[in-house]
């Protein structure tokens, strides 16, 4: 089945507005599937919750900052060492997003137990000794482990209902790979009910199964391949570009305020399409390009 669609395609079929359970693949600034979420800005494509890896970026603020998430679970919103993530900062602040405190190992954790259709999941010793599970009781629980008797933490399951993501290649069917680190993005595949894929480049299968080197994803786990050469900018991709750091900084400037957000929405997300994004940002000399 040849599963191979637009970006505007794919968000307008598979991810439908109020979505409950989003999540973004990649993990601080490196394979932000953000052709995929520039493209959920110019759909108004809202979400209920979204979920980030135990480190999300702009894959999560530039949704924030367009006003289209309501809750989010997440261990840490931010830009490493360019600072912390101006929109979902202002959000909180402001009352309008709801924050669902998780820390890494119940992302990491969770993703699994959704994966394997588990009631809840046991947390490694150590973690009730912490409070972020006393902030957030939807997602942690203190249970009796049935063999010791003891107190154990405990987390909820974690299946989100879409789950958008990066990857190196991908053939028409979905069969896909990641490229260097995977971070939670093929437990996130495994977990979510539907999965929609950025890849840098679609090819044919005989090519992907000779050349896959890294983490796979298995074709019937995706519902749509989205041909995206530099689909991760301003972010990495590994194995083809680096961050852009001089775009980041330019967002993070304008993101400081709630209207240079909204400029910088318009500027390169709601006013222009994917192509017209990377060719204002003259992505072509920086992406697509093997390191």
């Amino acid at each position: 089945m040849d599963k191979v669609l637009s970006v505007g395609e794919a968000i307008e079929r598979f991810v439908p507005d109020g979505a409950g359970l989003v999540a973004v693949g990649g993990m601080h600034l490196q394979n932000n599937p953000m052709a995929l979420v520039r493209e959920m800005v110019r759909q108004y494509r809202h979400v209920t919750r979204l979920l980030t890896s135990p480190c999300g970026a702009l894959n999560a603020d530039l949704l924030v900052a367009a006003g289209l998430v309501e809750q989010i679970a997440t261990s840490y919103v931010g830009f490493e060492h360019l600072g912390l993530a101006p929109a979902f900062r202002r959000a909180v602040e402001a009352g309008v997003l709801r924050v669902l405190e998780c820390d890494e190992a119940y992302i990491t954790h969770g993703l699994s137990a959704g994966a394997g259709g588990l009631p809840f999941v046991a947390l490694p010793a150590g973690l009730e000794f912490a409070d972020v599970w006393k902030a957030n009781t939807e997602s942690y629980c203190l249970v009796t482990d049935p063999f010791t008797g003891r107190k154990v933490l405990a987390g909820a399951p974690l299946a989100p209902d879409v789950a958008l993501l990066h990857a190196a290649a991908a053939d028409a069917a979905g069969n896909a790979v990641l490229a260097g680190a995977h971070f939670v993005d093929r437990s996130m595949a495994l977990a979510a009910k539907t999965v929609v894929l950025q890849v840098e480049r679609v090819v044919p299968t005989d090519q992907l199964s000779r050349q896959a080197v890294g983490t796979t994803i298995p074709g019937f786990l995706v519902q749509a391949v989205v041909e995206a050469p530099g689909g991760c900018h301003p972010t990495a991709s590994h194995g083809h570009y680096r961050v852009d750091e001089a775009h980041l900084r330019r967002y993070l400037s304008l993101a400081a305020s709630a209207d240079g957000a909204l400029s910088y929405l318009e500027e390169f997300v709601r006013g222009v399409t994917e192509q017209d994004y990377l060719r204002s940002v003259q992505a072509g000399a920086s992406v697509g390009g093997e390191l």
